[in-house]
């Protein structure tokens, strides 16, 4: 079955909710919020499958909706450079990095480069996403292709330069310190002297269970759970 535009618009239009359309609304930037809950998202993507044109019409939009869709339907191999990073600056250091484009460029091959230059960037939602894909290279990528010294060179970055950045890249800063030390058997030691570096984060949100305000107190907490760190799964 195709999908248009008009076809995506009816579909999130009949899903939309207005709770999840304030909750949203205060965390997608200057983009435009319909209101549509992740699940609903992924279903509709599951139905459209891998479709890059349709990815593209909708990276053309400004709506968090459409663009976290096109995110997940996207073609990572049709990915360019110069694309990614207008997707990324579109993105605007939302959700829309963590959970659609950041799982999708961790397919890429030059995912490792993508890090290396991301984090360097002078465009803070470009550094942003730099991070959040750190992130999910420290929780995801294989031990045996991970590349330890962009690990380690990152890391010391953080240490560095933390205190230097806006609220978003810190959290994202901070959560890289978190994966690393659960994820990377090789940089524990080295995401345990950076998380006590740089001590309490500021969160973005109201504190609960799920903010990551210390580094610290996040390893400790859950480096022995199988669950939550690949580094006590290797022990079992």
């Amino acid at each position: 079955m195709s999908h248009t535009l008009n076809d995506i618009k009816d579909y999130m239009e009949k899903h939309m909710q207005s709770n999840q359309k304030k909750v949203l609304s205060t965390k997608s930037g200057s983009l435009d919020v319909i209101g549509v809950s992740m699940k609903d998202i992924r279903a509709l993507a599951k139905r459209i499958k891998t479709n890059h044109q349709l990815a593209n019409t909708l990276f053309e939009t400004s709506t968090y909706d459409y663009l976290m869709l096109g995110s997940i339907i996207a073609d990572y191999e049709q990915l360019d450079t110069e694309t990614t990073k207008e997707w990324l600056t579109k993105a605007q250091s939302t959700a829309i990095v963590d959970q659609g484009l950041a799982p999708l460029l961790m397919q890429h091959e030059k995912r490792h480069q993508m890090i290396k230059t991301f984090i360097e960037d002078s465009n803070i939602h470009i550094r942003y996403a730099g991070y959040s894909l750190l992130s999910s290279y420290f929780r995801s990528e294989d031990l045996k292709t991970l590349d330890i010294d962009l690990g380690i060179k990152a890391l010391v970055k953080i240490k560095k330069t933390l205190n230097d950045e806006p609220l978003t890249i810190q959290n994202a800063m901070n959560n890289a310190v978190v994966m690393a030390g659960l994820h990377v058997p090789d940089l524990v030691s080295l995401a345990k002297e950076v998380a006590d570096y740089i001590g309490h984060v500021m969160p973005l949100v109201a504190r609960n269970q799920c903010n990551i305000q210390s580094a610290s107190d996040y390893i400790v907490r859950y480096s022995s759970q199988p669950k939550y760190s690949r580094v006590a799964r290797l022990k079992n």
